[in-house]
């Protein structure tokens, strides 16, 4: 019988608990990101402030992400992430107390401590989906990864949204505290996995340890390295064009906080679509992701022209639609090609270099904004989309991944 998204999720009781945790959890750090961006926009009217408060929300990246991917390997997994979660309730309430200019440090410091947990918490959650999924069915996995990246950007952008416009912004600082809390109930319904004999085995110093030797073992791999290189390249795109999202919405479409509801809405309508896909993407999955990053680039000119709101918001649809895509190949080749007993260490190594990447694409977003009108940054980030996927074309074509992957397991 053939396996679809659904069929393989319903077999991942573990995987499910997983899912409903990090959506509760994302919809209400959605609420926290349009009630934030609103109240910067409104004190300040500074896209320069919204981008510094992108570049600081991934600052914390650079440090701790590989402290997540250690945590991951020595520690279970569920207790990390609950403590994370709990941690980051108090930090998430505190923007209620913003009033004014004065007040914005505030709002800095709470960014700051929320993306703390989240590079705690990122690599100990990539790292626990391979350890509680069946590896065959890990395509569709990512495929609904994408649908919870999906719904979260729908229901909480557009949901924060309305509940900034109707209710004022202290509502959404407080509904993301609870959704931490919420989060945290969650996971301790998640039955707890016995480490696999290959982990085992590092912790008892009774084989390779990665964890000692993390980038020695990268810089040994080609393919590794072709990954440490997509996650610090395409962030420089995303980065900008997350700038952009909310600028369309509050600058140059002039929507406020309903407009940038609705923007991160149709990101996530994308993400939702694109997951319907995955049955599709069998084979020729570096092809495929290359195709689909030249599209992502393609969408972002065609933005660049948009002359209504509404045409702006099918195109955001369709970049998104297109990225989920590319997300779903590259997630499921690294997770079937890096060994799991490295999995942690692995993802927290990227998750410190595409979240840093990002941070800094972000606060260079806010300067080039004070250089550039929006439209024309727009323009100059599909070209380079367009441009990375020439170079990534180039690096897999020296590559073969099914030698590499034999050589890595040995």
């Amino acid at each position: 019988m053939k396996v679809n998204n659904w069929m393989a999720w319903k077999q991942e009781q573990n995987y499910q608990k997983l899912f409903w945790s990090s959506t509760v959890s994302g919809i209400g750090n959605r609420f926290t990101q349009v009630a934030t961006l609103t109240l910067i926009y409104q004190i300040t009217e500074s896209g320069f402030l919204i981008g510094i408060l992108f570049a600081i929300r991934m600052l914390p990246f650079l440090f701790l992400a590989p402290i997540g991917g250690i945590l991951a390997n020595r520690f279970p997994k569920r207790k990390v992430l609950i403590l994370i979660d709990v941690c980051r309730i108090p930090f998430a309430i505190a923007p209620i107390f913003v009033h004014g200019p004065e007040d914005l440090w505030i709002l800095f410091t709470s960014a700051f401590m929320l993306a703390t947990g989240e590079a705690l918490y990122a690599p100990t959650r990539m790292a626990s989906i391979p350890e509680t999924v069946k590896q065959k069915h890990l395509l569709y996995i990512n495929a609904m990864e994408q649908i919870m990246l999906g719904g979260v950007l729908i229901l909480g952008s557009s949901a924060g949204g309305i509940i900034s416009y109707l209710f004022g912004l202290h509502l959404p600082f407080i509904l993301d505290g609870i959704s931490f809390l919420w989060s945290a109930y969650i996971l301790t319904k998640m039955t707890v996995q016995q480490p696999s004999t290959e982990t085992m085995l590092v912790k008892n110093n009774e084989g390779p340890q990665p964890k000692k030797s993390t980038w020695i073992y990268i810089f040994g791999s080609s393919a590794l390295m072709i990954f440490i290189i997509i996650e610090l390249t395409m962030p420089i795109a995303n980065g900008i064009d997350n700038v952009l999202i909310s600028v369309y919405a509050l600058d140059v479409f002039d929507m406020g906080d309903i407009g940038v509801g609705l923007m991160y809405g149709m990101m996530g309508g994308g993400f939702v679509l694109s997951s319907f896909l995955s049955n599709m993407l069998q084979r020729k999955l570096i092809l495929l992701m290359v195709i689909f990053i030249a599209l992502e680039g393609l969408g972002h000119i065609f933005l660049s022209t948009a002359s209504t709101f509404s045409y702006a918001l099918f195109i955001v649809l369709s970049i998104t639609f297109v990225g989920g895509l590319s997300n779903i190949c590259l997630s499921t080749i690294i997770m079937t090609t890096v060994p799991k007993a490295m999995h942690g260490t692995f993802f927290g190594v990227t998750a410190m270099i595409s979240n840093t990447s990002l941070g800094i694409s972000m606060g260079l977003a806010g300067f080039l904004l004070e250089v550039f009108e929006s439209r024309t940054l727009s323009f100059y980030v599909g070209i380079t989309y367009i441009l990375l996927t020439i170079f990534y074309t180039v690096l897999f074509r020296k590559v073969d991944l099914r030698d590499e992957k034999l050589r890595l397991a040995k």
